[in-house]
């Protein structure tokens, strides 16, 4: 689940993208592959030139029949292969919060990377990251991680 906080309206996001995983949900974090037009995990951890996943929410067979869908309902949150998302690029000053993470290490004020599941973690002391940790956030009994953008790279010390 990726939800916007803080965000310049309107922003473009790119769309021109096909998953290149089996399976990615909304919110994770993803590298662009140019060659074949498709978006994927990170090869190593990193946090360059990342983009969080998103996704329409159109309803698909059965659920075309119901009248309120729960936001984190899987055919809006669940994208497989082939499938065009959202990639959301983020910049210095805005807020967004995630559920793909790996809470391990994360608490406010730690830079954050991305890892190679696609889920945001504490970033080693090797990597430079603008992203860093803004707390917690429970979003209708879901725990949320909420990653601000500085416009500043840093490492976390240990």
């Amino acid at each position: 689940m990726l939800r916007e906080l803080q965000v310049i309206k309107d922003k473009p996001a790119i769309a021109s993208y096909k998953a290149g995983e089996t399976t990615i949900s909304t919110g994770m974090a993803v590298v662009k592959n140019e060659t074949d037009k498709t978006f994927e995990f990170a090869s190593a951890e990193t946090a360059a030139d990342l983009y969080f996943v998103d996704k329409e929410r159109i309803p698909t067979g059965v659920n075309a029949a119901r009248g309120d869908i729960s936001d984190y309902d899987a055919d809006f949150t669940t994208l497989v292969e082939g499938d065009f998302g959202k990639l959301i690029n983020y910049l210095p000053g805005e807020r967004f919060a995630t559920d793909a993470y790996v809470e391990t290490g994360i608490a406010t004020g730690v830079r954050l990377s991305a890892n190679t599941a696609g889920k945001i973690v504490k970033a080693a002391t090797t990597v430079e990251s603008k992203y860093v940790c803004g707390g917690f956030y429970t979003d209708n009994g879901h725990k949320l991680v909420i990653v601000e953008v500085s416009d500043t790279t840093g490492k976390n010390a240990s």
